[in-house]
């Protein structure tokens, strides 16, 4: 992995610089590397998987799953209680506002799943290689030319391209988009309808659960 350079500006809270996500690394067994925050001559921070130089001083992170990997503790996942888990209207409103419109879809929806796939962390790195607050793929991000995957503009509009061409294919059924948005396009249509994947099924009733509670936190 490289080095990422974090952008200390008002777009990032405190919260979400220290949500950064470990990388999972698959040897023998899965396990994750730590991560470590160092600055360096210039002042800026950086969060790297690679161990910096003793010289520049560095500070090791806890680590976390990935927030909707099948790699996290399956009881603690099984047990969140999507119906009342508390709701982010405030991280990046302006541009997923923005975004949904430029692409004809309901912001509370962009919004439940960006909550699902990464808990509004936009450096979220799921254990198969799956990037940002989208949580894309390395061929969506080359498919949408995403050079900077972290960046929450890049990755927020690749993402809700790729979920507004699932929802034009599938006539704007939200379940079968969104089955497909986790589980592949081809799936879906080798079923004609949500494939019989448990994590799939719950990925969608997370995304249900979570847009009509958006979907009414908008209209207050």
């Amino acid at each position: 992995m490289t080095t990422q350079l974090l952008k200390t500006g008002s777009d990032f809270s405190v919260l979400q610089l220290v949500a950064f996500i470990a990388v999972l690394l698959m040897t023998n067994s899965v396990q994750a590397n730590a991560i470590f925050k160092y600055t360096d001559a210039n002042g800026r921070v950086h969060y790297s998987a690679e161990r910096p130089p003793v010289e520049l001083g560095y500070e090791r992170l806890s680590e976390n799953c990935f927030y909707n990997s099948s790699s996290c503790d399956g009881r603690k996942v099984a047990a969140r209680p999507w119906s009342s888990e508390p709701l982010d209207t405030a991280s990046f409103a302006a541009f997923i506002r923005k975004t949904a419109q430029d692409y004809k879809m309901d912001a509370s929806l962009l919004r439940a799943v960006i909550h699902v796939e990464s808990g509004f962390n936009p450096y979220a790195i799921s254990s198969k290689g799956a990037r940002g607050l989208m949580q894309l793929m390395p061929p969506l991000l080359q498919e949408y030319e995403v050079s900077r995957p972290f960046d929450y503009r890049q990755n927020i509009t690749a993402g809700t391209r790729h979920l507004a061409g699932l929802l034009k294919r599938f006539n704007q059924n939200i379940a079968l988009a969104t089955a497909a948005y986790n589980a592949g396009e081809g799936a879906v249509r080798r079923y004609k309808r949500i494939p019989p994947y448990k994590e799939t099924q719950n990925y969608v009733r997370k995304v249900h659960f979570l847009f009509k509670r958006y979907r009414m936190a908008a209209l207050q």
